[in-house]
């Protein structure tokens, strides 16, 4: 079978696709038949983000290509059609000698594999084109930068002789510049990329032509990386770089040490206000971290790309968590988007105990902490390696021919680039420990010597260091996932190598998080609150499983704390007594000042819930609601999922507050899922542990913490 049948086989919808298509926002092929730079670029229209005209040659068209060994006439003639919408969305034209219109050529699978393939930036340029662009401008200097990045990188790229002779005509240059880029999907650096990562080679790879916008006009211009949150650490921060001059190239190559992200908010803080809103935007759309690639053109904002990012296990572990309890994936994503290598990454000590000063200090890039010899080539990297050797790769910079020697080294280092650098990134997806931006001279001063290499701390120390002991939250993070899994720290790393040895069979995710043992404490006080309750809903509200509810009670009732009854069991006057005295010593135990600033926070909070559900049960004070209404519901439940998203940190804090009561951000992340699944019945119905109903447990235990009653509460208005 030849690979465009089997593509065909594989992707009925790209069947029958036209080869060439406009990515106008409105284009309804997946990211299976476009690649997800162009089904970014789509997306991203879709979302009315400001991103140049663009059109893709699909996977459809690699696989004609690798059937032909050239370009069809049939593509070509649509590429230049292609070209046209270009020119009617800028009203620029290609190789003209006026107002000339320049593109890139950039490669985009399916799977994300970052500087594996090739681009070419800025073609379309001759010797007419740049003094064009020099008259427009009045820049000579941005004119001549452009023409010698584009000739340099065709070179490089296309005809692989830095002394060749680039074509004049941009046709000719467009052409084999497609050709090249076609090619570089079974380029050796490729290859290498998909074994480690275990990507098919039949997969394909699309091509996306794009209008040019010039991060190198002017001293409003430059180029940036931008994440939605921290890839090393997962923590909710904007994370990024920004190059004042620059073109995309320029900050992922590593070349370069770009500027942090807050400069560009301090020099052009519109465009960094714009940015930062895209960036929301983008991951709530998307669910998971975005990395964003962007241009400033002139104080003009354009984006380029966004795809979920590489990210350090650490990083892997704390999103997948967070995310869960904001309400922006469920439990079951959560544990699909972390793999058995990251768990056992985090639990493996991630800094160690100096003594003395660093031999080299840069930015940390990926978390973690190795040791071994410092080699400075790749190759040697592999082969000492493969021999049995601890090795420490140590370069200027990285780029993708050195990929073999990334994957075999222990750690990575560089004397340039930054957090957004190819090092940077291949680091994060290979989950190596990697610093970068050491500084000139460290390869020489490094290399032979024994180091231990702290990602975290972007640091490189002599000889071999002892690990610190995990912290507490990465411990916390791992086991809510385990919970999750239905085991325990211990055993979720087995859990996951066994869910992926057999993919295909269905997980069941238990939802909350299961517990083997039921406190006391959590136990009584979810009986005391619901007053009489089945072992199901003791179950969903302290994430243990029925049977372990099951047979807690029973020793409860032994022990003279509760009575069975009917419908559930309930506190005995010596089962409140008993919880009174463990109640009272939580208490004695929780900082009374944080706990007391939270519930007031949660009360703010609690009259806009009240509202919503309120809202949800009558249309108005004399109308029930049938729920008849679908786009009166809409609104309803988008007032409570911006609530949920809202109330996350306040959650966090009252986590940390009080330990016990962490368990209610999952709770509520559960009845979010069902909601957003379409069963309506989770936004308040009492019988489930539905979101009214885990808000009024919270309330209720939020008051005992504080020492108040809820009579005094609700003479106060607080506890209606």
């Amino acid at each position: 079978m030849t690979a465009g049948a089997e593509l065909a086989e594989r992707n009925d919808e790209a069947a029958g696709a036209a080869p060439v298509v406009e990515l106008d926002g409105a284009c309804a092929l997946s990211r299976e038949s476009i690649g997800g730079k162009a089904w970014s670029v789509n997306r991203m229209r879709a979302l009315g983000l400001p991103v140049p005209p663009a059109f893709v040659i699909t996977i459809e068209g690699w696989a004609d290509f690798s059937a032909r060994g050239v370009i069809g006439e049939d593509i070509w003639r649509a590429v230049r059609a292609g070209i046209a919408t270009l020119e009617r969305g800028t009203g620029r034209v290609f190789g003209s000698g006026t107002r000339p219109l320049l593109v890139s050529v950039r490669s985009g699978a399916a799977v994300s594999m970052p500087g594996m393939m090739d681009t070419v930036l800025n073609l379309g340029m001759n010797e007419a084109v740049a003094a064009a662009l020099a008259a427009e401008t009045g820049n000579p200097d941005y004119a001549v930068d452009t023409r010698e990045r584009f000739r340099a990188q065709y070179r490089e790229t296309v005809l692989g002789d830095p002394a060749g002779a680039v074509p004049e005509d941009p046709w000719e240059q467009l052409r084999a510049a497609i050709s090249a880029v076609f090619r570089s999907w079974d380029s050796p650096r490729a290859q290498t990329y998909r074994r480690n990562r275990g990507v098919s080679g039949t997969l394909g790879t699309a091509v996306t032509v794009q209008a040019m916008v010039f991060g190198n006009l002017d001293e409003k211009s430059g180029t940036g990386v931008l994440f939605s949150r921290n890839p090393n650490t997962g923590e909710r921060a904007m994370f990024g770089e920004w190059l004042v001059g620059g073109q995309g190239e320029d900050v992922v190559s590593g070349r370069t040490t770009p500027r942090p992200l807050d400069e560009l908010a301090t020099l052009l803080p519109q465009v960094h206000s714009r940015l930062v809103a895209a960036a929301d935007l983008l991951e709530r759309d998307g669910r998971d971290i975005q990395d964003i690639e962007f241009t400033v053109e002139s104080g003009a904002l354009w984006l380029l790309q966004s795809r979920p990012a590489k990210r350090s296990a650490r990083a892997a572990v704390r999103a997948a968590v967070a995310m869960t309890d904001e309400g922006l994936i469920g439990a079951q994503e959560a544990l699909a988007r972390v793999t058995a290598d990251q768990v056992r990454a985090v639990l493996r000590p991630a800094s160690g105990e100096y003594t003395g000063t660093p031999l080299a200090r840069g930015e940390s890039a990926c978390p973690g902490l190795a040791a071994g010899v410092v080699v400075s080539d790749p190759h040697e990297a592999e082969r000492r390696a493969e021999a049995g050797e601890d090795v420490i790769l140590v370069r200027p910079t990285t780029s993708p021919d050195d990929l073999h020697g990334m994957i075999a080294a222990r750690a990575i280092v560089t004397e340039l680039g930054g957090v957004t650098s190819h090092a940077a990134l291949v680091g994060r997806e290979i989950g190596r420990p990697c610093v970068v931006g050491c500084g000139p001279g460290v390869v020489a001063a490094l290399t032979g010597r024994v180091v231990t290499v702290d990602g975290g701390a972007g640091t490189v120390w002599p000889g071999r260091v002892e690990g610190k002991p995990v912290d507490g939250r990465t411990l916390a993070d791992v086991g809510r996932l385990a919970g999750w899994a239905g085991t325990d720290i211990d055993g979720f790393a087995a859990w996951l190598d066994a869910r992926a040895a057999d993919a295909s069979a269905e997980v069941t995710v238990a939802l909350p998080p299961t517990v083997t043992q039921v406190a006391d404490l959590d136990l009584l006080r979810l009986i005391g609150i619901k007053g009489r309750a089945a072992h199901d809903a003791l179950a969903a509200g302290t994430g243990a499983s029925a049977e372990a509810v099951a047979a807690r009670c029973e020793e409860l009732v032994a022990a003279g704390w509760c009575a069975a009854t009917p419908i559930g069991v309930r506190l005995t006057s010596e089962g409140r007594q008993h919880l009174d005295g463990l109640l009272a010593t939580e208490r004695r135990a929780v900082d009374r000042a944080a706990i007391a600033s939270v519930y007031a926070e949660f009360c703010a909070f609690n009259g806009t819930l009240k509202e919503i559900v309120t809202a949800w049960q009558m249309k108005d004070p004399a109308t029930v609601n049938d729920h008849a209404d679908a786009e009166y519901d809409g609104a309803v439940l988008t007032r409570l999922t911006e609530l949920h998203r809202g109330v996350q940190p306040l959650l966090r804090r009252i986590g940390d507050v009080a330990p016990r009561l962490a368990r209610y951000s999952g709770r509520f992340a559960h009845a979010i899922e069902r909601i957003a699944a379409g069963d309506h019945s989770w936004v308040a119905r009492p019988v489930l542990d539905s979101y009214h109903t885990v808000w009024f447990e919270l309330h209720e235990d939020l008051i005992g913490l504080c020492g108040l009653s809820r009579a005094d509460e609700a003479a106060a208005g607080r506890a209606h």
